[in-house]
């Protein structure tokens, strides 16, 4: 079951992923300065690009072209421009730290982009956790606003001996270029310096020079409000299966009982809470979602068994409660500015609570044995409509409990975003 589940989700993603190739209206300019109107996928890069796929029409083949060919594209509200920068590469990860006060320049020909457009442009780079901003001041070069996270080394003396100690800096030398450059005379110093290196940040400022040089100033590059978090209600219907990996009148001092391996299949309610994060690229394709959520399983069999006594009942009475925690991530398919589908893949940790396993032979005393779980993975497939409703139906793999059972469930979820 776990690799027939493993499969259908693998076809779900590769079919769904087949049919979110989407081309929107854009163009390139190539190095000769030749405007080309095309049709340009649009998979809003997180990653800065370095290659485009664009066809003429809709019904022509797609084709690739490359940085080296292309001086400038655009689709949807994005735009690109390729310049030759000195671009500082410094790792910001604390493990990485440069020792180094100073940008470390290399030389590198980059798609920038464009974020704000006027008399002072401003320009983004970003490659994995990296990310670096430009500015260019009306015909001048553009150069990157410097910003550093360094560590600096220093020496404590404590009597004779002397202590070498780490600690972070930065330089935030940005600040004296936006000062020196990019002012206006209805703008202060204190402007520049509580500007954060930050993109609202920086295009709150550079808005406020733009407007200053011209008053019809309208910022083209306006980037799209995007709803990064949803708090859901996820209540449900699960339909649960319990199977025994042992011999289970191997917990009774008599063994003549047939084996008794699967408890009746079980349907209960279930309820959640999720949160869900939009990652801020792809155009809000991916998400990561954790969702607490109170599920319980209770089933008895009631075994009847003849000895030299006569004919004498054995109980076996499950009683499974727990608060799983799926962590997983979510991807979605546009089917409409209102309409998508999505799937996800979970990790779920399980937290069971009074759960017991409790066998029964006629009025001898109740044997109690307490049921601890372990982890699982599940995988889903929905419909969100409105980013407000949602349903999905998810099946669970198998989850061992106590070292006895392996627990199994489907589940049909109903949503409703708060926000």
């Amino acid at each position: 079951m776990k690799k027939q589940s493993l499969l259908l989700l693998l076809m779900i993603l590769s079919i769904t992923g087949y049919a979110q190739i989407k081309f929107e209206q854009g163009y390139f300019i190539d190095n000769n300065g030749i405007k080309t109107e095309c049709l340009i996928k649009n998979v809003d890069w997180h990653d800065n690009p370095s290659q485009i796929e664009y066809k003429i029409s809709e019904d022509d083949e797609a084709k690739i072209d490359y940085i080296r060919n292309i001086k400038e594209f655009a689709v949807s509200d994005l735009k690109y421009v390729k310049a030759t920068v000195n671009i500082d590469m410094s790792s910001e990860e604390l493990n990485h730290l440069s020792a180094n006060k100073n940008p470390e320049f290399k030389e590198a020909t980059l798609f920038l982009k464009h974020v704000v457009q006027g008399e002072a442009n401003l320009y983004q780079y970003e490659e994995g956790n990296l990310i670096r901003y430009f500015y260019q001041v009306g015909d001048k070069d553009i150069e990157q606003l410097i910003y550093k996270t360094y560590r600096v080394t220093q020496e404590i003396v404590n009597g004779v001996a002397k202590e070498r100690t780490n600690k972070i800096d930065k330089n935030n030398r940005y600040k004296q270029q936006l000062w020196t450059d990019v002012k206006c005379d209805n703008m202060k110093e204190s402007d520049a310096v509580k500007t954060n290196y930050k993109k609202n940040s920086l295009i709150k400022y550079f808005v406020k020079y733009n407007a200053c040089k011209d008053p019809n100033f309208v910022n083209t590059r306006k980037q799209e409000d995007r709803d990064l978090f949803n708090l859901t209600i996820r209540p449900g219907i699960n339909f649960s299966s319990l199977k025994s990996n042992v011999d289970l009148s191997n917990f009774v001092i008599n063994n003549n009982s047939r084996d008794i391996s699967n408890f009746e299949d079980q349907s209960g309610l279930r309820f959640g809470i999720e949160a869900e994060f939009i990652l801020p690229f792809n155009k809000n394709k991916w998400g990561i979602f954790i969702e607490p959520t109170y599920q319980s399983y209770k089933s008895e069999l009631v075994i009847e068994y003849i000895n030299f006594l006569g004919t004498n009942t054995r109980t076996y009475t499950v009683d499974y409660k727990s608060i799983e925690l799926p962590i997983g991530l979510r991807h979605y398919m546009f089917l409409s500015d209102k309409s998508k589908l999505f799937v996800n893949a979970a990790y779920v940790l399980d937290f069971e609570f009074d759960s017991t396993f409790v066998l029964r032979n006629n009025s001898s005393t109740p044997i109690v044995n307490k049921l601890k779980s372990k982890t699982n993975i599940a995988v889903g497939f929905g419909y969100k409509y409105n980013d407000r409703y949602s349903i999905e139906a998810r099946y669970a793999t198998s989850r061992e409990i106590g070292g006895i059972f392996d627990y199994s469930s489907f589940s049909v979820i109903l949503g409703y975003s708060l926000f």
